[in-house]
């Protein structure tokens, strides 16, 4: 089966999630596309997965871009969408706000890849706002307050429910 797994991010978290679910995939013909270096069409592909990183609640623009062209073509493949983010709590609520309601739909699934506050991966603002956030959360009063991971059983799980296709 050819499977595109078209992605955008800015600090690598998202890319290496992406490389490891294609790592999974050792049989099936697997294209993994960085979305802020290209973009491919999902016509010629059995199955897709799409997603991003979600930096202030966005999508990467890269990602923007890919939906505002490919979205119609996306809703009739099987497809499966993620986010990358560092809130847990917030990733239903990003799905709903930042995939299209048709989309979301004809997913056969929407995974949460989670997310890190790497403060050495960010520049400029993104590293003040990183580091900040970081901070507020390791300061926390709250007992189960951790740091944000990327959770890499999660690819796996969805690598699991691919491998048969």
């Amino acid at each position: 089966m050819k499977i595109l797994i078209a992605y955008a991010g800015k600090s690598g978290g998202c890319r290496s999630m992406c490389e490891l679910l294609a790592s999974h995939l050792p049989r099936h013909d697997v294209t993994l596309l960085d979305l802020t270096e290209s973009t491919l069409s999902p016509e010629a592909f059995d199955y897709v997965v799409f997603g991003s990183a979600v930096r202030f609640s966005k999508l990467h623009r890269a990602a923007r871009a890919y939906l505002s062209t490919y979205k119609e073509a996306l809703v009739k493949k099987p497809h499966t969408l993620f986010l990358c983010c560092a809130f847990a709590d917030q990733f239903e609520n990003y799905a709903e706000m930042l995939f299209p309601e048709e989309l979301l739909r004809s997913a056969d699934d929407t995974v949460y890849f989670g997310g890190e506050l790497n403060v050495s991966r960010q520049k400029g603002l993104d590293k003040l706002f990183a580091r900040m956030i970081r901070t507020s959360i390791i300061e926390s009063e709250e007992d189960e307050a951790m740091l944000p991971g990327l959770l890499p059983e999660h690819v796996r799980l969805l690598a699991d429910r691919l491998r048969p296709m």
